[in-house]
């Protein structure tokens, strides 16, 4: 089934698989494309934007999603969770001379949000989206680490900085995509390394630089084994200066270009498209996916059985759909933040709850509408009707519109994946955020005199210094954890900021976007294309203008592997 995308008029394929999804859930087809539709709801997940400003209710200071001036309350995380408010004071009865989803934005701009989403963490205020968390700082969609600062999407790890996508890991730096990692610089796809700096997907493998593609490697430099006296001299000369590792980079930059890379990156996968995914079967444009069972359009998303189009949705989620936001929700339809709920529909930040519809902050719930309590049948009844009149609308299934978002699309995930400018945001309906966060021209510090190394002439009185990133010039200081960090690995201070130094690592990732392509193989000794070229095809995340060679995974795996 071919359809013309309700917002950039491009043309977009519905599927047979995808019909019968939608028939099962009994929602219409979407209206939107598939990036369209991504669009929307990363436009209501703020990550890493923060603000200052004290609680609705105590009064305390605190950090927030929220700037102050928003048109609801927020509160701290103990107000919130506290029994001094009740969120069915806020309820609506339903008005059927008005526009249904008006009448759930008036509701939704009285009842108060929390601050941040965290769960039960320790000394681990400046974290978002995060769970169980120990002395970790400015972490995000992160559980269960100790001792991490500056990092997005990092499990199970202790005492690591200014990683992405990190597991299992400790004592890494500048890593992303490694699991299971010891002590590794600057490098990415690395699982059971040691002591490994600027590689590039790598198994099994200690005391490596600058190496590819490698597998069981110790005391490597550019795939060639050396003694272990030339590994750490080596290794010294590139930690020897700030100027030594840019250099390092760059050459690292150089040699990952001509890297062999499997067309995705995937591991027990069956009938699947898309990108870092992990026991994935039949779906389609999956990307940062585990365990997942007849799911489409998803991203950033852990045990989803029969889901479609879901982002951050975590914990054997089943049936949803347009969700942005959830734990083990089941059989829930266009919704944000619905965390163990079961046929919430259309509803914001609910919790345990079973059974709502256009709901807002809710706890332990049932049978709600608009925050108002019905009986059984009565419920059931009124929410037919609602579904009734949003079918007419022919908006029924679709997520939220980008205006009821809280948050301006430059501080979400939104800017991240799918980046527009302001005036494309206002054209196209998205809040945009003009209060920048953080101070300009206030360093104490130039760039030009930021220390070299991390020498003893390096003291703790850098702590009391203001810094300058070289790239956005925006002010940042050097955290007393952070600095230990740096001396015991013996690194030079960054001369970015948080931000950009996150902003670096996610642009090393490939885009969450597919190409059709050809493998890249012609190895005529390959027994399955033996005397000619590789003819299989595929579609992959790295576009035909990219500098990588592209294999299939079975000549990727005769040669690398």
């Amino acid at each position: 089934m071919q359809k013309v995308c309700k917002n950039c008029k491009k043309d977009f394929e519905i599927r047979i698989e995808d019909l019968v999804f939608y028939e099962q859930i009994k929602v219409p087809p979407p209206n939107y494309c598939p990036d369209c539709r991504t669009q929307r709801r990363l436009a209501f997940r703020n990550e890493r934007t923060l603000y200052k400003r004290p609680c609705d209710l105590c009064g305390k200071d605190g950090v927030s999603l929220y700037p102050a001036g928003t048109p609801f309350p927020v509160y701290c995380h103990k107000c919130w969770w506290g029994d001094g408010w009740d969120p069915t004071v806020y309820k609506m009865d339903y008005d059927r001379s008005r526009s249904f989803l008006d009448q759930f934005a008036e509701l939704k701009n009285k009842v108060p949000r929390i601050a941040l989403l965290v769960i039960d963490s320790i000394n681990s205020d400046y974290t978002n989206n995060a769970a169980e968390n120990k002395n970790c700082y400015l972490i995000f969609a992160a559980e269960n680490n100790e001792d991490c600062m500056y990092g997005r999407l990092i499990q199970n790890c202790k005492t690591s900085l200014d990683c992405a996508f990190l597991y299992e890991s400790e004592l890494c730096y500048e890593c992303s995509d490694c699991k299971k990692c010891f002590k590794c610089l600057f490098s990415e796809r690395l699982q059971d390394c040691v002591d490994v700096l600027f590689s590039f997907d790598m198994r099994n493998c200690n005391n490596c630089i600058f190496c590819t593609n490698g597998r069981n490697l110790s005391n490597c430099i550019e795939n060639v084994q050396y003694i272990k006296e030339e590994f750490e001299k080596k290794k010294a000369e590139i930690l020897a200066s700030y100027g030594s590792i840019e250099k390092a980079k760059e050459k690292y930059k150089t040699l990952r270009a001509k890297a062999t890379v499997k067309y995705t990156s995937s591991i027990k996968c069956n009938n699947v498209t898309g990108d870092y995914i992990y026991n994935c079967h039949d779906g389609v444009n999956l990307f940062d996916v585990r365990n997942s069972k007849n799911t489409s359009y998803t991203a950033d998303a852990e045990d989803p059985i029969d889901c479609h189009d879901v982002n951050n949705h975590y914990f054997k989620g089943e049936r949803c759909y347009n969700i942005m936001g959830s734990l083990q929700s089941t059989n829930c339809i266009a919704g944000a933040y619905i965390m163990y709920g079961n046929e919430v529909h259309y509803s914001d930040s609910c919790y345990n709850c079973a059974r709502c519809f256009g709901c807002a902050g809710l706890n332990k719930k049932n049978y709600h509408i608009l925050n108002k309590e019905y009986s059984k049948e009565e419920y059931l009844k009124l929410r037919e009707e609602i579904v009734a009149q949003l079918k007419k609308d022919g908006i029924y299934g679709e997520f939220f519109p980008p205006a009821l978002s809280p948050f301006g699309y430059n501080e979400t995930l939104g800017q991240e994946y799918l980046p527009i400018t302001k005036q494309e945001a206002k054209e196209n309906g998205f809040n945009w955020q003009d209060q920048t966060t953080g101070t300009y021209g206030k360093e104490t510090t130039k760039e030009a005199a930021m220390p070299e190394t991390i020498e003893e002439e390096v003291t703790e009185n850098i702590l009391k210094e203001v810094l300058i990133c070289k790239d956005c010039k925006k002010n940042f200081r050097i955290t007393k954890a952070e600095f230990d960090f740096y001396k015991r690995m013996n690194l030079p201070l960054p001369h970015k900021d948080f931000e950009c130094r996150h902003q670096n690592r996610m642009a090393k990732r490939n885009p969450r976007k597919l190409w059709p392509r050809s493998c890249m193989c012609d190895i005529s000794k390959h027994p399955f294309h033996e005397g000619s070229k590789c003819k299989n095809k595929f579609e992959t995340s790295y576009s035909p203008d990219r500098p990588e060679t592209v294999y299939c995974e079975q000549c990727y795996q005769q040669e690398v592997s």
